[in-house]
């Protein structure tokens, strides 16, 4: 006697299942062998039953802003639209989309490129709690399409394209290594993401950075408008400092500002009085800035002068500093002689001057510079 089975689906389950019938026929009721029969038909069932529904549900979060759809199809009706890192449940994959129930209950479908998993809910907590009590650095937009990524760097995936003109705060600056041809990594970069093209990272700008024939990129640490943190590279984005403190320090391009407190002008009214960090054009300082000015509105003159400067091999952030009721700053700077550690230095504003009320030793966590 000779079975066949077709359907290879059942990786021989089926065949163990007709056998146990026939051992069970020709022992005329034995109880043991009933009791054999039942546990192994129970097993070959019960991988069936995996070979069929494979998938194990598990949570999954939305990338970027997506429509929760009825059917897997993009014709179908829009049950609601979802935020970027929106929380799902992720219970079935049918084809290229997901079958997901929101917190509130809803059930729908997304695209699979449109919900990560749980290295990409680690990654965003991780970069959210990354500027947790960080003020903003510096604001700005993409001058051009500009790539959104979790990580530093040209061979890391894209989460989404960002088209021109789309806003965003600055939090931190980092500089990587310039991956080159036959360097061992391979990219994971993808040609087109969510459907549109990657946009171009090879051109170099002032911003980027040759040290002894190595080449370096460098990346923004940004927030966009829907919140999400992420890194953009320096090609495809502009910073927008105000007028007046952008063009005051020549031959240099402007990091970073910050508001440290205000002047009360009777005709204009309350002024911002910044501190600001630049950079050279076209050199690689080694550090984030080389030059910080303090930017003071003058009443008098109608506009802001630099009533303070220090050289310093800055390393953002600037962060906020109070003491005795008196506003102030904080920053970091390159040890002299050690190389993993950072000097953080703390001022105050007080009597129209800036004045340092101290300084310690800290580790340091930066990227390369």
């Amino acid at each position: 006697m000779r079975f066949v089975v077709k359907d290879n689906r059942f990786d021989g389950s089926l065949v163990v299942i007709v056998l146990l019938a026939m051992l069970c026929f020709f022992a005329g009721g034995c109880q043991e062998v009933e009791t054999v029969k039942k546990e192994l038909l129970k097993k070959a069932q019960s991988k069936i039953l995996k070979k069929k529904n494979p998938f194990t549900p598990r949570d999954g979060i939305t990338i970027r802003t997506c429509s929760l759809f009825q059917t897997a199809n993009l014709n179908s009706e829009a049950i609601k639209k979802l935020p970027a890192e929106t929380p799902v449940h992720v219970l079935d994959k049918v084809g290229e989309w997901y079958r997901v129930r929101t917190r509130d209950g809803r059930e729908g479908y997304l695209e699979q490129k449109m919900i990560g998993g749980e290295d990409i809910i680690a990654r965003t907590h991780e970069l959210r709690r990354s500027i947790e009590g960080v003020p903003p650095q510096a604001e700005g937009e993409t001058k051009t399409k500009a790539n959104f990524r979790l990580y530093p760097g040209r061979n890391y995936e894209i989460i989404e394209v960002l088209p021109p003109g789309k806003k965003f705060e600055v939090y931190d600056r980092v500089v990587t290594i310039r991956e080159t041809e036959g360097s061992g990594d391979k990219p994971v970069t993808r040609g087109k993401i969510a459907g549109r093209v990657a946009a171009a990272e090879s051109v170099s700008t002032s911003d980027d950075s040759t040290d002894f024939g190595v080449k370096k990129d460098v990346w923004y640490k940004v927030k966009i408008e829907d919140g999400r943190v992420g890194f953009i590279y320096t090609h495809n984005m502009k910073l927008s400092p105000p007028e007046d403190i952008a063009r005051t320090v020549p031959f240099m391009r402007i990091v970073a500002w910050r508001t440290v407190n205000t002047t009360d002008d009777p005709v204009r009214g309350p002024k911002s009085n910044y501190i600001a960090a630049y950079a050279p054009i076209d050199k690689d300082p080694g550090c984030d800035y080389s030059r910080l000015y303090f930017m003071h509105w003058t009443p008098r003159l109608g506009k802001r002068v630099i009533s303070w400067q220090s050289r310093i091999h800055g390393v953002l952030p600037i962060t906020n500093y109070h003491s005795d009721g008196k506003p102030g700053f904080c920053v970091r700077y390159l040890h002299p002689s050690k190389k993993d550690k950072l000097i953080l230095a703390s001022f105050v504003f007080t009597g129209g001057n800036i004045q340092k009320v101290g300084e310690e030793e800290i580790a340091n966590s930066s990227e390369i510079h």
